[in-house]
């Protein structure tokens, strides 16, 4: 087995458990959709966050091209994104202490501060992978620098408003469609 094999099945594994956590959650939704109040935000953040799963593991087979010498610091640095990546499956459904919870809406405005910060971490690590493995300009990564200022702007002004969570979490999810549509390369 060469490096970039070793990297992509530990990538494979980390990124299998993101998609299990999405799954298990949806699972349980369906499994007790009478009792479960689902959230236009929340739904439509756990579909982007399965579309990032799946885009990334699409996307890391790009490397056994660009990359020439795999180092340990190297791979460490490329992980950093399918772990944040699974730590925000993770978060998307009430879990341990949280795990009676039914109301899905309420936990996503419960918890979507931790949500954007991780959600923020991720697309300043899919800048700057783009950037320094890809080798993509900077004055490219536009798509990444939006969603940070966005990210950061409800951060840091404490949006609580539904209405501007729902239209956020809309916009993201057309944005997601629309790269997959034109070109699944362009947003990491």
């Amino acid at each position: 087995m060469d490096p970039f094999e070793y990297f992509v099945v530990l990538q494979s594994l980390i990124l299998g458990l993101g998609i299990a956590q999405l799954l298990t959650g949806a699972a349980d939704v369906i499994s007790n959709a009478k009792n479960t109040k689902l959230g236009l935000a929340h739904t439509l953040f756990v579909l982007v966050v399965f579309l990032m799963h799946l885009q990334e593991w699409w996307y890391s087979y790009q490397y056994i091209f660009e990359i020439k010498e795999w180092t340990s610091p190297l791979i460490m640095f490329l992980l950093v994104y399918p772990i944040l990546l699974f730590l925000l499956a993770r978060m998307l459904f009430p879990t341990g202490l949280r795990s009676h919870e039914n109301d899905l809406e309420k936990y996503y405005y419960d918890q979507w501060k931790p949500m954007f910060v991780v959600m923020f971490l991720i697309v300043l690590m899919s800048l700057l992978q783009n950037v320094f493995i890809s080798g993509f300009d900077w004055s490219s990564q536009i798509p990444q620098y939006a969603m940070m200022i966005v990210l950061f702007g409800f951060l840091g002004l404490n949006v609580k408003t539904k209405l501007a969570h729902k239209i956020l979490q809309v916009l993201i999810f057309l944005a997601w469609l629309l790269a997959g549509v034109l070109d699944p390369l362009i947003i990491k």
